[in-house]
C-alpha cells in the first residue's frame, strides 16, 4: 500500500467550562459520525486531565473499500503540557498505523477550501492514519486519548476527517483534494481542553500590574 498523510482537521472555538469530571455524547455530524468524549482529572494532580474520545464511523466511505475515518484533531492551548497521547490501532493491520503531531494549523495542500487555522493561543494536535489499512470503515469505532497538564476544562469544537482515496465522496459532501486523494471534513463539539492555566508567577505579575495601576490612580486623584 502507498503511504499517505491524512487530512489534519483542526478544532475551533471555546465554550462553557466544566468541573473536574465531564462527558458528552454528540450525534450532530449529519448522520456520518457519532462522537463520545469525556475528561477525567488525573488523581493527585492539579489541572491535569485525561481526554478520551470515541469516534464511530456511521456512514463515511464506500463499503468494501479502505475508505472512511482517517483523522481527528483537537485545539491545544499553547501553555498546555502534553503528557501523553494514544492513537487507535490500525483497522486492518500491518503496515497501517496511526501517528500524532502538532502544527500551527491545518493545511491540506489542496484547494484551501477546508484548511483551518487555530485561534490565537492555540495550535492543532492531530491523530492521523498513515496508510489505508489504518482507515476505520463504516460500522467501526476508533478510540483516541490525550493527557494534558496545565489546562482547564470546557467544550471545544473538534474535527473529524474522512479519506476517500481518488473516489468522489457522495453528492452534497464538500471535499478537498491533495496528493493522497479526496477528503471530507466534519466538526462537532467535544469535552476538551479550553485554555491553559496561568502559572503562579503569571498571577504574581498580574497582581503586581494591578497594584501599579492602583497606585497611579491614587496619585492622579491626589494631583486633581
Amino acid at each position: 500500500m502507498i503511504a499517505k498523510m491524512s487530512l489534519k482537521l483542526a478544532t475551533a472555538g471555546v465554550l462553557a467550562a466544566f468541573s473536574h469530571l465531564a462527558g458528552a455524547t454528540v450525534t450532530d455530524l449529519t448522520g456520518q459520525y457519532t462522537l463520545q468524549s469525556s475528561a477525567t482529572a488525573v488523581a493527585g494532580q492539579t489541572n491535569q486531565y485525561v481526554f478520551n474520545y470515541a469516534v464511530t464511523n456511521v456512514g463515511q466511505g464506500y463499503v468494501g473499500t479502505q475508505t472512511g475515518l482517517d483523522g481527528f484533531t483537537v485545539y491545544i492551548p499553547n501553555g498546555a503540557t502534553i503528557l501523553s497521547a494514544t492513537a487507535p490501532t490500525p483497522y486492518v493491520g500491518s503496515p497501517g498505523y496511526w501517528s500524532t503531531g502538532a502544527a500551527p494549523s491545518l493545511d491540506l495542500r489542496g484547494n484551501g477550501s477546508q484548511n483551518m487555522t487555530a485561534p490565537a493561543g492555540y495550535y492543532t494536535y492531530t491523530f492521523w492514519g498513515q496508510y489505508t489499512e489504518s482507515v476505520y470503515q463504516q460500522g467501526s469505532t476508533a478510540h483516541f486519548s490525550l493527557t494534558l497538564g496545565n489546562v482547564s476544562l470546557g467544550t471545544n469544537t473538534v474535527g473529524i476527517s474522512s479519506y476517500y482515496g481518488y473516489s468522489t465522496p457522495p453528492a452534497g459532501q464538500q471535499y478537498t483534494t491533495n496528493e493522497y486523494g479526496n477528503y471530507t471534513t466534519f466538526t462537532t463539539h467535544a469535552v476538551s481542553a479550553v485554555t491553559a492555566v496561568p502559572e503562579p508567577e503569571t498571577y504574581a505579575m498580574m497582581l503586581a500590574g494591578l497594584g501599579a495601576v492602583g497606585m497611579l490612580a491614587r496619585r492622579r486623584r491626589r494631583q486633581g
